[in-house]
């Protein structure tokens, strides 16, 4: 086998597994879009995806990002299989802010200095109005591709959920209606 022919393969191999991301976000967006959430952005990176969702009805959540990275390629997919990370970033906001959110803010920091959210770990972080809360799935993209979009439903909303109770008791009521 020639040079040429090995780059040839490494090409193709290479674009099945974009081929197979971008299948992966579509599904994402096909569940999320059924469940009444709508896209609100899409930002596609070299090395990932990201897509973000207005959580519209959700009385804690404001919006959620998933960020596809596939972490695996060449021949480390042929020992671990085709898996993709997701990263999910919910977001409470809070339209009023007070002084007592600042120390909650460095509070917070601290806490998550030597945090990562690897493998379940959920990592939360303040911004003035807003609070983050993270966590990471990895998943084995031929479950999901066999599972269909139930069962890419049972990897995300148990992970939406766990995040939303996590961030529940930093939503604050608010009287201030704001419609996006």
């Amino acid at each position: 086998m020639g040079l040429f022919e090995l780059m040839q393969k490494f090409s193709h191999g290479r674009e099945m597994r974009e081929s197979m991301d971008e299948i992966l976000v579509g599904k994402i967006i096909a569940v999320m879009v059924d469940k009444g959430y709508p896209v609100l952005a899409i930002r596609s990176h070299m090395d990932r995806q990201q897509i973000q969702f207005r959580m519209v009805g959700d009385e804690v959540l404001h919006c959620v990002v998933i960020t596809l990275d596939r972490k695996t390629a060449g021949l480390t997919a042929k020992v671990v299989g085709n898996v993709a990370t997701l990263t999910f970033q919910a977001e409470v906001k809070n339209f009023l802010c007070d002084p007592d959110d600042l120390l909650n803010m460095y509070k917070t920091d601290i806490q998550n200095i030597l945090k990562v959210p690897l493998m379940g770990q959920v990592k939360i972080n303040h911004q003035l109005n807003s609070v983050f809360a993270t966590t990471t799935k990895i998943v084995r993209i031929e479950d999901v591709d066999r599972g269909g979009l139930d069962h890419l439903a049972g990897e995300i909303f148990p992970t939406i959920d766990d995040l939303r109770e996590k961030l529940r008791q930093y939503k604050k009521p608010s009287t201030l209606q704001v419609n996006y």
